[in-house]
């Protein structure tokens, strides 16, 4: 059987049980939105930084992150140059993973997840013109795998929240 204490003043009434102690004062604090959101995206960034930023930083940072160092001889041939900074700067424009996930883009981070997989499944990345000089540029089976994945388990993460 409870004990209860009720104390009145003039504008409220507490009631006390327990001892005495006064549960009016404790709330329990349930995350935001936001905190959630924050804590999704912090868990899928630290399994984009162990497991699918290697890949980008080697088959797409070129185009999608910083201008490279390191750009190929006929990068200084007027025209090829043109081309290449064009191709670069609207690369980022549309998906930049300078700052990691949730990625710089004119998307939300779930619109930029169905996008990473689409882009994926229909082999549009890197476009054909820049895979016939870079041979490699392409994704390997396990690579798309690998990111497929990845996009798959972070869009159910996302959703659990909406």
């Amino acid at each position: 059987m409870h004990r209860y204490l009720i104390l009145s003043t003039l504008s409220t009434a507490i009631i006390m049980a327990h001892g005495g102690e006064d549960h009016s004062k404790k709330t329990v604090k349930e995350p935001t939105p936001t905190e959630i959101k924050t804590a999704q995206f912090k868990t899928i960034n630290s399994t984009y930084i162990a497991d699918i930023k290697p890949i980008f930083e080697a088959k797409c940072f070129a185009c999608h992150a910083e201008k490279p160092k390191d750009l190929p001889w006929y990068y200084s041939v007027p025209g090829v140059k043109q081309l290449m900074d064009y191709d670069m700067n609207t690369a980022k424009k549309h998906m930049n993973f300078k700052k990691d996930f949730p990625f710089l883009s004119h998307g939300s981070p779930t619109l930029d997840l169905k996008s990473l997989k689409e882009v994926i499944a229909e082999g549009d990345m890197p476009p054909l013109r820049y895979r016939v000089i870079h041979w490699e540029s392409g994704l390997t089976n396990q690579e798309a795998k690998t990111v497929t994945q990845w996009v798959d388990s972070s869009l159910k993460l996302l959703q659990k929240s909406q």
